[in-house]
């Protein structure tokens, strides 16, 4: 039992292929043409040549130009964002009124939600939900919170704003 046994309207058409075939007939290779042919394709070669090696050079010059240019944009935010300004720089804001006393401003309180670092570049917040999860001690500093003294444990309660993204955008510590 073959492979077309199953089905007729399959081995009528196998059968139709096999007397086609045996019934066309291929010239052998005529090498004049073959000779005309190779000959066009080595002029559309011709053609089609590569740029000189000077003009290349420039190509690459300019591709790696362009590159370093977006490399030094790209690092610039990072280089300042974070970390703020240099010490040497003017400060861009008055001081408030309790630094002029010489009182330092302490932590914020724990009820308050502090918005985590790089939420203010991410996009708007269409929704969100309010989350009451277990924050491990050490990812408090990334969640821009300095971890309470007197809780040692190896976690704390926190509240996250989490928008539509499933990004976090707020976080509060729960006393």
């Amino acid at each position: 039992m073959n492979e077309y046994e199953g089905n007729v309207e399959d081995r009528e058409l196998a059968l139709a292929l096999r007397r086609l075939d045996s019934a066309v007939v291929v010239p052998d290779a005529d090498p004049a043409r073959e000779a005309a042919l190779m000959a066009a394709f080595d002029a559309a070669q011709v053609r089609r040549a590569a740029p000189s090696a000077g003009r290349q050079y420039w190509y690459m010059a300019a591709l790696a130009t362009a590159a370093a240019a977006l490399i030094a944009v790209g690092l610039h935010p990072a280089l300042t964002g974070r970390h703020g300004p240099s010490p040497d720089a003017p400060a861009m804001h008055k001081p408030y009124a309790s630094t002029l006393r010489g009182v330092q401003p302490g932590p914020e309180p724990p009820t308050e939600f502090v918005m985590v670092p790089g939420a203010a570049t991410l996009p708007a917040m269409e929704s969100g939900s309010l989350v009451r999860m277990n924050v491990p001690v050490s990812m408090l500093p990334s969640l821009g919170l300095t971890p309470p003294q007197a809780n040692r444990s190896a976690s704390v309660q926190a509240d996250l704003i989490v928008a539509q993204d499933g990004l976090p955008r707020a976080v509060r510590l729960v006393n």
